[in-house]
């Protein structure tokens, strides 16, 4: 099982963040989408196909939903996170949308191959992302999903009969564990380097490596520049190690990695209250990963990380101790506490009931008083309930969103290739405005028509 990690320094962190790709939802990609039918109800069609993203440094990532009945928020921020922590984790046919990604638009971008496969003359992209939309949705939301062009509603057909399970693939880049200790002057880790990159340069802070902390092998061999930089990139399957001068006082070292690499269609995308979207096809992008080690010289040495497990449905807060005396702490959030004591070289793990779309703050106190928390919002579940179809962003006649917003508002909701019980969000509307300003990220979430504001 797949997970991604936390950190583990004192102060607030977000628990599964940190790790890969980011990037700010964008709008339906114009002419790569076209209207699917729910359930059986022509008269209220969802817009179905190709969602973008858009990282900081001006990439398109290029997504489909598998969160059919959630809406997205306006300027929602995606992270790049494993199945384990998304709506896939308790679908049991999410290799089967893995295999629709790798042999359907636009992985395949040869529309004539797709064109021979579900036996028409010919498809267009807005047919073939409609086609392979509809796919999607029969396997993450086990629904009925018919694209209304005919000729891509048998490419649905071919691409549900034919499909089979197929791995998770890996993740862009990752760190893990998010945090290590142990005693200063000993090999703290490993910290495991994951990467679809031939090799991602890794670094200290300047803080750490002026004060003589480096990263070295599992042999203790110093495989960083005074600078903290490594002299070889980190490459997939590495170990890498943080060590401290012997009897140095407690600190604290933060070990960065980040890459130009290929980011790989089947990876999930979650964002707080938001549609949880999944990349559609292979992408060079820039991804980035952080983990952190700590170093006392005598008694208890806590890594505090916290993972997102759906499976569970809990964060899952996990206390290591590789010191020499007994480490105990409380684990908190809201009415729910827990102690704990970690015994010299064990590691313990307490999970904390989460309930779908909630705000949670756990708390767990380190040394000296400091107290490492997590916050974030529990994002796991397909909607199974309530509403109409809520989803992607609202199709828009022109090639640029429109900015606009709504008094009283709270956020907006950039609906569209979302459905849910009946009714969707484009019934009867020919040209919806986009939503793309606005509210922060953190709105609440709001299942309804897709053509609307959530307020």
């Amino acid at each position: 099982m797949a997970v991604a990690g936390g950190f583990a320094a004192a102060g607030t962190a977000v628990a599964d963040s940190g790790t890969g790709v980011t990037a700010k939802l964008g709008d339906l990609v114009k002419d790569k989408w076209d209207y699917v039918v729910i359930n059986d109800t022509p008269d209220a069609p969802a817009a179905g196909g190709l969602i973008s993203l858009n990282t900081s440094d001006g990439k398109t990532l290029l997504t489909y939903c598998i969160d059919l009945k959630t809406e997205t928020k306006n300027g929602s921020v995606y992270q790049e996170t494993g199945w384990s922590s998304s709506s896939l984790a308790n679908n049991p046919d999410a290799g089967k949308i893995n295999w629709i990604l790798q042999h359907s638009y636009p992985q395949v971008s040869d529309l004539t191959v797709l064109a021979k496969e579900a036996q028409v003359a010919e498809l267009s992209p807005a047919q073939a992302a409609s086609a392979t939309q509809a796919a999607i949705w029969h396997f993450s939301d086990h629904v009925k999903a018919v694209p209304k062009n005919a000729d891509a509603a048998k490419l649905t057909a071919y691409l549900e009969s034919n499909a089979t399970s197929v791995p998770e693939p890996t993740a862009s880049l990752s760190l893990s564990p998010a945090s290590v200790s142990g005693k200063s002057g000993a090999l703290l880790g490993p910290i495991n380097v994951a990467t679809t990159s031939e090799a991602a340069e890794a670094s200290l802070d300047s803080a750490s490596s002026a004060a003589g902390v480096v990263l070295t092998d599992k042999a203790g061999t110093v495989l960083s520049d005074k600078s903290g930089k490594l002299t070889n990139g980190a490459k997939n399957g590495d170990a890498l190690y943080v060590k401290a001068p012997a009897g140095a006082n407690p600190g604290t070292a933060t070990v960065t990695a980040h890459a130009s690499l290929e980011a790989l269609a089947g990876r999930a995308f979650t964002a707080p209250h938001s549609q949880t979207l999944i990349l559609a096809g292979n992408t060079t992008v820039t991804a980035s990963a952080e983990a952190k080690a700590s170093w006392v010289p005598n008694g208890p040495a806590p890594a505090i990380t916290a993972t997102t497990v759906c499976e569970q449905n809990a964060e899952v807060v996990s206390i290591a101790n590789t010191g020499d005396q007994d480490f105990t702490t409380t684990v908190t959030q809201g009415s729910f506490s827990k102690s704990v004591t970690v015994k010299p070289g064990s590691t313990q793990t307490v999970s904390v009931p989460e309930t779908e779309g909630a705000q949670y703050t756990i708390s767990v106190p380190g040394l000296a008083g400091k107290v490492t928390t997590f916050t974030g919002t529990f994002n796991c579940h397909v909607a199974s309930s309530g509403g109409t179809t809520g989803g992607t962003p609202t199709p828009t006649p022109s090639k640029s969103a429109t900015p606009a917003s709504t008094s009283g508002s709270t956020g907006g909701s950039l609906a569209s290739t979302g459905g849910g019980s009946g009714t969707s969000l484009i019934a009867g509307i020919a040209g919806a405005l986009v939503v793309a300003g606005g509210a922060g990220v953190y709105m609440m979430r709001r299942r309804g028509r897709h053509s609307r504001t959530a307020a």
